[in-house]
């Protein structure tokens, strides 16, 4: 079974390194690949950068159409919020060679639980600007019949870079010193406890200063990260698919040479639990035909 996880960039690993330690765990993994295939189409140049959607949509098409013609999935896992959303648009309808599941569902289970413990309680949902622009967290949320006034929306822009590239945290720290009251003063009246929602993988590796933050503002705020509970969504397909006991091959995919800072900030975060993941990322495969035709200059 070939069961493939993309992010745009490499904060999704944390689903990959989710996944190998719950693999290790039951002891399986005889007959499996996890494939990571980054979807950035340049180190410095992702999804919110660019500056049309027009430029959104074909862009991960192109992406998906070079992953589905090259790697041929049994399982696309879109580990990555922004991706997630995006994914949601009727441009994409076409595309149902295989599962292709989102972290956005795992998402809104994690916080419909969290609410549902706690009746009086709000969320801030962190991300993105393309996923707060989406407004899909909060209109599932609205679906599902909670009050709009227990939810909150703040877009963190420049937030998964810092997070990325500066472990110390102090970057992300500047940043959420500002996001964190902000969110805050867009509930109408706060609430005694917050849920804070990190919409973005990139996000958890940092998921305790979140919370201080919170607490620093006089908040009980417990911190929901879905990265955990989207690799559990991968399980039962990887069981149903008759994988055995044993080790899982890991391989790491990337159009472009991933710069070694966010190597550093990503072996300190991930630790000693995904050795595979690790290695697998620091030995990543370059594929610079990953997207097909797109290329810089034709971006020009």
């Amino acid at each position: 079974m070939r069961v493939a996880i993309t992010d745009s960039g490499v904060g999704g690993l944390s689903v990959c390194a989710a996944l190998e330690a719950e693999l290790v765990r039951r002891g399986l993994g005889d007959g499996l690949e996890v494939l990571y295939l980054n979807a950035a189409l340049e180190d410095d140049y992702a999804y919110n950068a660019m500056p049309t959607r027009f430029e959104q949509l074909h862009t991960f098409d192109a992406f998906l159409c070079g992953a589905t013609e090259t790697y041929n999935p049994d399982l696309l896992f879109i580990a990555c919020n922004t991706l997630s959303v995006m994914f949601e648009d009727p441009f994409f309808a076409g595309h149902d060679r295989f599962p292709i599941r989102g972290i956005v569902d795992t998402g809104v289970n994690e916080i419909l639980a969290a609410l549902a413990s706690d009746p009086t309680a709000g969320v801030a949902i962190f991300a993105t600007p393309i996923t707060i622009g989406g407004n899909t967290y909060r209109d599932r949320l609205l679906a599902a019949g909670v009050a709009p006034e227990r939810i909150v929306q703040q877009a963190c822009p420049g937030l998964p870079d810092a997070i990325s590239n500066d472990v110390s945290g102090a970057e992300a720290a500047a940043l959420l010193d500002r996001f964190v009251p902000e969110a805050l003063a867009r509930f109408a009246s706060r609430p005694e406890k917050v849920f804070a929602f990190l919409g973005c993988t990139h996000f958890g590796y940092q998921a305790p200063l979140f919370r201080s933050r919170l607490v620093a503002e006089g908040e009980q705020a417990v911190v929901i990260d879905p990265n955990i509970a989207a690799a559990d969504t991968l399980i039962d397909p990887i069981i149903e698919a008759g994988v055995g006991r044993g080790q899982a091959s890991f391989e790491v995919v990337s159009r472009y040479t991933i710069p070694e800072r966010p190597l550093v900030s990503l072996a300190r975060y991930l630790g000693d639990r995904a050795p595979a993941t690790l290695a697998a990322l620091r030995d990543h495969t370059l594929r610079p035909d990953l997207f097909g035709r797109i290329t810089q200059e034709e971006r020009a």
